[in-house]
């Protein structure tokens, strides 16, 4: 029987300009297998994240911003995060305008 995972979908408002150039930096680094997240691009404005317990290791390194929603997802049990910048934006997280 097939596994269907929980996916998390947020507008790009709930993380900083910081995180999203991190994000950035981090899906460019998965190709390589090097990045310190696994992030995966999602068109020209967004990103995929599965989560594993594991990434936690990694807090010091992790914007506080996307820190926050990582614990959030993780904490609804969801397996993965994507974020859209066309995705509404909910009133649980933090938003940032950049």
């Amino acid at each position: 029987m097939p596994e269907i995972d929980k996916i998390l979908s947020l507008s790009t408002a709930h993380i900083t300009k910081e995180a999203r150039d991190w994000l950035d930096e981090q899906s460019k680094l998965t190709e390589n297998n090097k990045m310190k997240l696994i992030t995966y691009p999602k068109g020209e404005y967004g990103w995929f994240i599965p989560l594993h317990e594991d990434m936690f290791e990694e807090q010091k390194i992790i914007p506080e911003s996307l820190l926050i929603i990582l614990g959030y997802a993780w904490g609804t049990g969801c397996q993965w995060i994507m974020f859209d910048n066309e995705i509404q934006e909910i009133d649980d997280l933090p938003k940032y305008d950049w």
